[in-house]
């Protein structure tokens, strides 16, 4: 099918950046690609500016000491209020009703002054603010390809703001925007360690049930991380992995999590404790992982990013963000080899994308 230079802009602009602006199909037309292609050599693409936002650990303690102010203020004035219905219970019986009136008046009054000293929810003001940035980097972009890349793979990586209020919006900023257009191994590294996700899937509280603290506490593993890294974010589901490799992939997580969020100065950051992880050897997948702590967990992972069922699971929903709902196999089976054959360089597969014929 024939086609104009300002329908091959039009479609560039809609099918991989957000839409045609005033202007912008003239801007393109003469090179749709290759003005696709240059965005992603721009110098710091994909980063934002925001010297103003905190990043996760900053936030999740604002957020703590929010939630701990709020809590104070509650407790105290219920403990006014308590007092002074003990005090009336206690009156003469003809000064009961007056005193119970002046009581009730007296906590209207406190319950609205509580309402205005109130402070401002910081976690509200948390997500608006890096609400802000993202649109206005939206906004601000001429095409929009990198963005659309960042929708991309916060979607794939996605956590949730009604779990991680205070760390979401860092999150997109710290471990996927910094690796937008780099390996995909680094991206899923950065991500399944970031504090978000650990809250988020509940990695944070998963313990080894013969580590030293799964002895003494009786507790045991949690399997949401491994089970969502296996079937979402590297393999896909019906892959081949079984129920034990999920456990086991689970151990290797285990001591994966972050300071609490009420220890001033470093609370809300990554660590990993010894004490939590399950001691020994792990079985993922039919390779053998020796008991190296972080590092155990770590090598999983790696190996995930460059198993061939996860090349095809990114490279089928790569094409389906951006192509199609049904792609076609042709496109799939480029993306599939780009992602094979640069170890997961995302720039590339960005690239073959938009070079490919299907495109």
């Amino acid at each position: 099918m024939t086609t104009s230079p300002q329908f091959d802009a039009a479609l560039a602009l809609h099918r991989f950046g957000l839409g045609p602006v005033s202007g912008s199909i003239a801007a393109i037309a003469d090179d749709p690609r290759g003005a696709l292609l240059a965005e992603l050599d721009q110098p710091g693409a994909g980063l934002v500016t925001a010297p103003n936002l905190p990043n996760s650990a900053a936030a999740s303690r604002a957020f703590f000491e929010y939630r701990a102010k709020l809590l104070a203020q509650r407790k105290l004035a219920q403990r006014a209020k308590d007092a002074a219905a003990k005090t009336a219970s206690t009156g003469a019986p003809g000064q009961n009703a007056m005193t119970a009136a002046a009581d009730a008046q007296a906590a209207e009054q406190e319950a609205s002054q509580d309402q205005q000293d109130r402070p401002a929810n910081v976690g509200v003001q948390l997500v608006r603010n890096e609400a802000s940035v993202r649109i206005a980097a939206a906004v601000g972009a001429k095409i929009g390809f990198v963005e659309r890349l960042v929708w991309f793979w916060s979607n794939h990586f996605c956590v949730s703001t009604d779990k991680s209020t205070s760390m979401s919006g860092a999150y997109e900023r710290e471990a996927i925007r910094t690796h937008i257009l780099g390996r995909f191994t680094d991206m899923l590294i950065a991500v399944e360690s970031h504090p978000a996700m650990l809250y988020y899937l509940d990695n944070a509280e998963s313990i080894g049930p013969n580590s030293v603290a799964g002895i003494n506490r009786n507790r045991g593993i949690n399997e949401n991380l491994a089970r969502e890294i296996l079937e979402l974010h590297t393999l896909g589901v019906r892959t081949g992995y079984t129920q034990a490799d999920v456990t086991r992939f689970a151990n290797t997580l285990t001591g994966w999590t972050f300071i609490g969020t009420g220890i001033p100065e470093h609370g809300g950051e990554f660590v990993f404790f010894e004490r939590l992880h399950e001691p020994g050897e792990q079985v993922v997948l039919g390779k053998h992982y020796p008991d190296t702590g972080f590092a155990q967990g770590r090598a999983v992972l790696a190996d995930l990013a460059r198993h061939p069922a996860t090349a095809r699971h990114i490279a089928e929903k790569f094409a389906r963000h951006f192509v199609a709902d049904e792609p076609p196999p042709q496109l799939v089976n480029r993306l599939r080899t780009t992602f094979t054959d640069t170890e997961g360089d995302l720039k590339q597969l960005a690239r073959t994308l938009v070079l490919a014929e299907e495109s």
